[in-house]
């Protein structure tokens, strides 16, 4: 019978060293900006629903739709908003009020550019 404990007490050996290697956490932040807006449909404000902005890359960001139609965006934590740069945009849980394209981002055809310095993002549903 082959002896095994000794490769074993090399390899446990070898990988004693390492424990912890890596385990200070790198910390990064990104950068969100604040949107809110208002959600429409043929100009009358929605009283329900979610709004969703997915960008190109990273997190996306949702928001309740309040009873007077406005919307605050959440992506990291509540009311931070939505990371810089072009985003797709779906209306859902509107229930009948909407045509139901407006639910999925690729059947909405809304896009917003979130950009510094600009906080209000309208919609407009038609």
């Amino acid at each position: 019978m082959r002896n095994v404990a000794g490769p074993i007490i090399l390899v446990a050996l070898f990988l004693i060293p390492c424990t912890g290697c890596g385990s200070k956490a790198e910390t990064f932040t990104v950068t969100t900006v604040p949107v809110k807006g208002r959600v429409t449909y043929l100009g009358k404000p929605l009283t329900k629903g979610t709004v969703k902005f997915e960008p190109d890359s990273g997190r996306e960001a949702h928001g309740d739709i309040k009873s007077d139609g406005s919307f605050v965006l959440s992506t990291f934590k509540e009311g931070d908003g939505a990371v810089p740069g072009t985003h797709r945009v779906a209306v859902s849980g509107a229930g009948r009020q909407v045509p139901i394209k407006y639910a999925n981002v690729s059947s909405s055809k809304i896009e917003k550019e979130v950009v510094e310095g600009t906080t209000d993002y309208p919609i407009d549903l038609k």
